[in-house]
């Protein structure tokens, strides 16, 4: 066996380098304990829904060590808007907040998930024993490398060796080298064997995960610590995929001396952020967060020849038709409920109106999973002062249509959306409610009035050629309205009709005696439009001339096409 004596003061530098090594080992260990990762488990607490996007709260509450730490947070949605996320938070001691990193995973259901962590804590530990062979192998080849750099360096005599020796060290030295060598590199291979599952267990590090469902999106954030503390943070940020729109069940009832509406607003929420919050409290909000935050930049127009092309038919597709089950959903089925001393009360939103906007918070708290069901929220009702009409435009419609107009004298406008309309306890059908600001009038109608009977027919038309003292060519219109009312007590109605617009100088519309006087005419801009507004006792009935004649030169050709 091959012996190399080594001199007292090389061992005493081994030491001092040993003990130097040590220290060194110890420090970084200090370190790494004191930069840990925490998980920060947290949950959704507090919504707030606009009607095209979602803040969302999660509250989370962890003790944290004295140091530098990050905390992990692993189950944000993919649709989070990175620059939206903001942190604040409260802690016993002083706690400075640092970056925050986010990166995409793949979303792997818990079965997966649980079985593959198994497998992934295994071949770590598996990779740790290895890893600790390797050192153990490069220790050795460091120690053989360095007895024999000083194995002839020794002081004294004694220490030097003669040539035998120097080759039976050589080869003793080799030898060793060979082996160890041969022995790192197999267990390097089997670092990189374990690598390679943990990769595919895992995903390999850096890899692009595009946002969708089955991704998630992980927060990491850096605190400082000067001391420990429990730490409470609350984490805000912005979603797409949420919403939620309004809807008004509107309810008129004449039984009685004097009518009445009831309107209650509702609010249909849903979400698809890819994350479910489970009882959250909920505020909807009436402003746009995806609108634009400026006016436009309007620019100037020129004025130039235009040929206007065919026009082409184009297809329109219809909305499909609300479904049973859906009505039945959204309407209280008055028939179905049993009598009962007191009516049962449906909690309602509280009503906070800003400046700019309205918010609603709904009492108690609200389980919303993602995904693309809806759910309805009430948010509050009003009793306005109706005041009842009949409408009718016969050129179109024959029928009588009860309207229901009503002043908007809450603080919160009423927003653009569907309105489910019932008459007397019957669900009539359903309208549309444009934007109603405090103290504009809403108009609804109610159904068609049968009792009230309504005929336009034509009297006589009358085509005239050109002649010797004219060019033109004319044609006469005259039709003839007839109401009638059927009930047994008077009625206000609202009858329209129309003449038609010249604008060429070249074509004239001339309204002839026979006309009967409107009384009203562009009611909201709508030219060509005019208006009988006639009060008929009962059993009355009253008779409505609408008379004009057309003229054009002869050698042009007319049509009638509506107004823009």
């Amino acid at each position: 066996m091959f012996h190399t004596a080594i001199p007292a003061r090389q061992i005493l530098n081994c030491s001092l380098a040993a003990a130097t090594l040590m220290a060194s080992c110890s420090l970084i260990a200090v370190t790494v304990a004191s930069a840990a990762t925490l998980d920060g488990a947290s949950r959704v607490s507090d919504v707030t829904l606009y009607p095209d996007a979602a803040i969302v709260k999660r509250q989370l509450m962890l003790d944290v060590p004295a140091g530098d730490h990050e905390i992990l947070i692993p189950d944000l949605p993919a649709s989070l808007d990175p620059a939206s996320l903001r942190v604040e938070g409260s802690a016993t001691d002083r706690v400075v907040i640092g970056t925050v990193d986010f990166k995409l995973r793949a979303n792997i259901p818990d079965a997966d998930k649980t079985a593959n962590q198994r497998k992934v804590k295994a071949l770590k530990t598996e990779r740790d024993r290895v890893t600790d062979k390797v050192d153990a192998a490069e220790n050795r080849k460091a120690m053989i490398q360095r007895l024999a750099q000083h194995g002839g360096s020794g002081e004294g005599k004694d220490a030097r060796l003669d040539l035998e020796q120097w080759t039976r060290a050589f080869e003793l030295v080799g030898k060793n080298l060979q082996a160890i060598n041969d022995e790192l590199r197999g267990l390097r291979l089997e670092i990189e064997r374990i690598d390679a599952e943990i990769g595919a267990l895992e995903g390999p590090p850096g890899r692009i995960v595009l946002p969708g469902k089955d991704s998630l999106r992980i927060a990491t954030i850096g605190v400082e610590a000067g001391a420990a503390t429990k730490l409470s943070l609350t984490i805000s940020y912005r979603v797409n995929g949420a919403g939620w729109r309004p809807i008004y069940d509107a309810r008129l009832d004449t039984r009685g001396a004097a009518p009445k509406l009831e309107m209650t607003r509702r609010a249909m929420i849903r979400q698809n952020s890819g994350e479910d919050w489970n009882e959250a409290k909920l505020t909807l909000s009436t402003l746009s967060v995806s609108r634009g935050t400026a006016a436009p930049h309007l620019r100037g127009e020129k004025v130039a020849f235009y040929e206007r092309p065919v026009a082409r038919p184009m297809s329109m597709n219809r909305m499909a038709a609300p479904s049973a089950e859906m009505v039945a959903s959204q309407i209280d089925a008055k028939q179905d409920t049993p009598a009962a001393p007191k009516p049962i009360e449906e909690a309602q939103a509280q009503m906070e109106t800003g400046v700019y906007q309205t918010e609603f918070l709904v009492p108690g708290k609200i389980t919303l999973t993602s995904g693309g069901a809806e759910k309805s929220v009430r948010l509050g009702s009003e009793k306005p002062d109706p005041k009842i009409i009949l409408r009718a435009a016969p050129v179109i419609d024959p029928t009588a249509f009860l309207e229901a107009s009503f002043e908007q004298s809450g603080e919160a406008p009423l927003l653009p959306g569907e309105v489910l309309l019932s008459r007397d306890g019957a669900y009539i059908g359903r309208g549309r409610l444009p934007l109603v600001a405090p103290g504009d009038t809403a108009k609804l109608g109610f159904g068609s009035d049968d009792r009230v009977k309504i005929a336009r027919v034509p009297v006589g038309r009358k085509l005239r050629e050109p002649g010797f003292l004219s060019s033109n060519k004319s044609d006469k219109f005259e039709f003839k309205t007839t109401v009638k009312n059927l009930h047994g007590f008077p009625v206000n109605i609202i009858i329209e009709d129309r003449i038609p617009v010249s604008e060429d100088q070249a074509i004239t519309v001339e309204r002839l005696p026979e006309l009967t006087k409107p009384d009203a005419e562009a009611p909201d801009d709508r030219r060509g439009i005019i208006v009988w507004t006639p009060t008929l006792k009962p059993q009355e009935e009253k008779a409505f001339i609408t008379a004009y004649r057309i003229r054009w030169p002869a050698s042009r050709e007319t049509r009638v096409t509506p107004l823009p």
